[in-house]
């Protein structure tokens, strides 16, 4: 191949990758917008009723809850975005798994069982990572409207750190399967739809790698693989 051939080619290739980030981006935003759209809406007419009657506390308690849902939106969007972003500190990934579980609801009918074995400490974005494994827990306590048990076993098996969030919930749907990686299709609306992609990219971001296993009717594990290299010996 000549030098202008594969120059060419190198042009082509660069062509290629921007289309395909302006055509995600595009997605985003568009999916971003509709979801804004929503309590924007409700504020606009809640704004427009309190012009006619001030004194009805229902319509501040909808524009409270509205504005609370739009910062909720943005707020996961951020997320998402500076997920590669990362400070790195050495630390016990169980002290991760802590702080992703700190201050957090989790609803009576639901048990939570937590194991940890022998692990060493890893060079990690103890916040990032503590968001992506928090974005897991809510999905996996999502899945369980009726209840069951969210579980969260941690092992370092042959030099790779696995951190697993289980659930006994109604599982990964086939239609579902093939988009749960991408942003605001597969999850809730709401600012949902980006906490697996935001975990994802957290994940990857670290060198690691979000697999799961999942059965209809019986559950979802979500599996966090960090290999050696990222490891602190």
């Amino acid at each position: 191949m000549s030098d202008s051939e594969r120059e060419e080619s190198q042009n082509i290739d660069e062509e290629y990758l921007e289309e395909k980030v302006i055509e995600k981006m595009g997605h985003i935003s568009s999916e971003l917008a509709h979801d804004l759209r929503s309590p924007l809406q409700t504020i606009q007419n809640a704004i427009y009723l309190l012009q006619k009657n001030p004194d009805n506390e229902q319509l501040y308690t909808m524009v409270r809850q509205s504005l609370s849902q739009a910062t909720e939106i943005l707020d996961s969007f951020r997320d998402y975005y500076k997920g590669h972003i990362l400070q790195r500190i050495e630390l016990d990934p169980v002290k991760v798994v802590d702080l992703a579980f700190s201050d957090m609801e989790i609803p009576d009918n639901i048990t939570v069982t937590r194991e940890a074995g022998e692990v060493n400490p890893i060079s990690i974005d103890p916040s990032k990572m503590a968001m992506a494994i928090r974005k897991l827990l809510i999905n996996a306590i999502d899945a369980m409207p009726e209840g069951g048990e969210l579980y969260v076993v941690i092992s370092e098996k042959q030099g790779v750190l696995e951190i697993i969030i289980g659930d006994t919930g109604f599982g990964i749907t086939p239609e579902v399967e093939d988009i749960i990686y991408t942003p605001f299709l597969a999850g809730q609306k709401k600012g949902r739809g980006l906490g697996v992609p935001t975990a994802k990219r957290v994940i990857e971001s670290h060198g690691g790698k979000l697999s799961y296993d999942s059965n209809a009717g019986q559950g979802t594990r979500f599996i966090i693989s960090i290999p050696a290299s990222a490891v602190i010996l």
